[in-house]
């Protein structure tokens, strides 16, 4: 369990130490990655870095949720931009797709994580990246319930995003030139769209 910062100086801190694993692990990559080498980077003894972060997985950790973040501002942004109540559920799922494969893209240290995730304490961020898509998606059918109408939406809503998110993850981490990112991108469009949408 990692130490929580509570003064200013402390989260600037916390934050260094995360650009700085963010910075080791672009330079290193994931397996040569030290503690060591990250407390060098921030500038910090290792005794400092082992006060918010017991280990190099905690710090990984971090970064993971760091990446959620920048997914959760991304799609939030595109949803300030357009109205919820205005888009059919196929445009909404396409959106919430594009934007994440967008955003994993723009970042080569995203693309390495993504690589690397089966190896990563990811847990913790997806359940934070889930529960934020099941908010947004519970938003949405309760807008358009006469539309909708979904039996076991919960349940529904739970299989969709995770199967997404796997999906997603196992095709950035893969080198798989036979399948080109619009027909995974159309084919996860499909599955939401004949799940929820009565068709």
């Amino acid at each position: 369990m990692r130490k929580l910062p509570k003064q200013q100086r402390s989260r600037a801190l916390v934050e260094s130490l995360i650009d700085a694993t963010a910075a080791v692990l672009a330079e290193h990559g994931l397996d040569n990655t030290t503690t060591n080498h990250i407390a060098d980077a921030a500038g910090v003894s290792v005794g400092s870095l082992y006060q918010y972060f017991p280990d190099k997985e905690s710090l990984i950790e971090a970064l993971l949720e760091r990446m959620v973040k920048d997914l959760t501002t991304a799609f939030n942004f595109q949803l300030d931009s357009q109205n919820l109540g205005e888009l059919d559920l196929e445009n909404l799922a396409r959106i919430a797709i594009a934007i994440g494969l967008t955003t994993l893209r723009a970042n080569p240290l995203y693309l390495e994580l993504m690589q690397n995730w089966h190896r990563l304490p990811v847990m913790g961020p997806l359940d934070k990246l889930e529960q934020y898509m099941l908010n947004v998606a519970r938003l949405y059918f309760l807008q358009h319930f006469q539309r909708y109408p979904v039996d076991n939406l919960q349940a529904k809503l739970y299989v969709l995003i995770n199967s997404t998110l796997f999906t997603l993850a196992r095709y950035l981490s893969q080198d798989n030139n036979a399948l080109r990112e619009q027909d995974i991108l159309n084919a996860l469009v499909d599955m939401i769209s004949n799940t929820l949408g009565n068709k």
